[in-house]
């Protein structure tokens, strides 16, 4: 189980943005697998937005004209104040790729990385433009990192608040859950509904670090197969984990995501 939100409060995911080489493909593939409609834009007004019972849970944007590269997705994190997060992105260890302090009147952003160099967003806005539901079936429910670097946790502790407490610390899996609320160290568990997500350490893994997140739906099992009918193809096949049963997948643009049951 994992906390669900309509409304995202600094320090928690607040959009999923994919990047593709064939918006129209990639609208027709996610829409038939994960009921998405599209109506308006992304945060930054680009793309399509991708709206589910109402709400909106992710966004599709068109790679930049010349480029030709599989499609990737990019997790983005409110912020609350965008100065102040800089200045602390970069004492912390981290730095920015791209930053606009004031993209428009109710909105900055800007593309970072962590100490080990994995790429994440920060937005900070005042309206309603980020996601509109967590945790439900359609929209995220995890957030997932893959570090190979130890002193992550205390890198994302820091910029973003976070409280952190270990699922699994064995000699074969090192995984952790952050959320947010008052700071606590790995003798205070986190609640299973206050996990926004969790970080895996993949050390011994032949996976680059990256974030990912965690689609939910109904079925995963049922899911599995629609992906492979819809034309994508399975990196995992489905299996239980600390979280929910999850698998993973790749879409016909080669973009990996993965889908949860929680």
């Amino acid at each position: 189980m994992s906390a669900q939100f309509s409304v995202p409060q600094a320090g928690a995911p607040c959009w999923f943005d994919l990047t593709t080489p064939d918006l129209e493909a990639s609208s027709a593939f996610y829409s038939a697998l994960l009921g998405w409609e599209f109506s308006g834009t992304g945060p930054m007004g680009m793309g399509s937005a991708a709206v589910r019972d109402g709400a909106r849970v992710a966004g599709l944007s068109p790679q930049p004209e010349g480029q030709s590269a599989p499609a990737f997705w990019t997790l983005y994190f409110r912020i609350g104040d965008f100065e102040d997060f800089m200045e602390g992105l970069e004492s912390a260890g981290g730095r920015p790729l791209m930053a606009i302090p004031e993209f428009d009147e109710d909105a900055s952003v800007a593309l970072a990385v962590d100490p080990a160099g994995t790429a994440f967003g920060v937005l900070e806005y005042a309206d309603a433009r980020g996601m509109g539901a967590y945790g439900v079936p359609g929209a995220v429910g995890w957030a997932e990192l893959f570090t190979k670097d130890a002193a992550a946790v205390d890198f994302y502790r820091t910029v973003f608040g976070w409280r952190v407490s270990a699922l699994s610390q064995t000699e074969e899996q090192d995984y952790r859950a952050f959320g947010l609320g008052a700071a606590g160290g790995e003798d205070s568990p986190l609640p299973a509904e206050a996990r926004l997500g969790g970080i895996l350490d993949a050390s011994a893994l032949e996976v680059p670090a990256h974030w990912e997140a965690h689609f939910v739906v109904e079925d995963v099992d049922a899911a599995a197969e629609r992906v492979v009918e819809l034309g994508g193809d399975v990196l995992a096949a489905p299996h239980d984990s600390l979280h929910g049963r999850v698998g993973r997948f790749v879409d016909p643009q080669h973009a990996a995501f993965t889908l949860v049951t929680l």
